[in-house]
């Protein structure tokens, strides 16, 4: 359990909301084509430069955290280069991604919960390495 007078405790909440922006963001990325996730690695790689300077801030140069930050930077850097022909910000229904053929998801009550879960599994591994890192599980 998170220990809500712990000094480091708003670092986690840091990270946590860091990887929350990039979340939406990589979502994003899987309904648009290669020139426009290019357009979106920017604000993905503001997110991960927040999480790293949050570590060194909270916990100094633990290898362990800054690895696992590494890890999803390298992630999403490698999810952005996937060649996309995907155009479905406004017209998904009924479509599936042209990356894996998925179904673009849906859940409408929710603003960030349009997107390709398959793709989304490409950057899965980096974000589970940063909750392990961090205790975002806790939150």
């Amino acid at each position: 359990m998170l220990d809500l007078n712990h000094p480091q405790t708003k670092f986690v909440f840091a990270i946590a909301r860091a990887d929350d922006a990039l979340l939406s963001i990589a979502k994003q990325m899987t309904l648009v084509d290669n020139p426009t996730k290019q357009l979106l690695l920017p604000r993905a790689h503001e997110a991960i430069l927040m999480m790293r300077d949050c570590c060194l801030e909270g916990w100094g140069k633990k290898q362990k955290k800054l690895d696992a930050i590494d890890l999803l930077h390298k992630r999403i850097t490698e999810f952005a280069a996937v060649p996309s022909t995907n155009d479905y910000v406004t017209d998904w229904r009924g479509k599936n991604c042209t990356i894996c053929e998925s179904p673009i998801t849906n859940l409408e009550k929710y603003d960030d919960m349009l997107y390709c879960p398959k793709c989304l599994d490409l950057i899965a591994d980096g974000r589970r390495a940063v909750d392990a890192a961090f205790g975002l599980w806790c939150i």
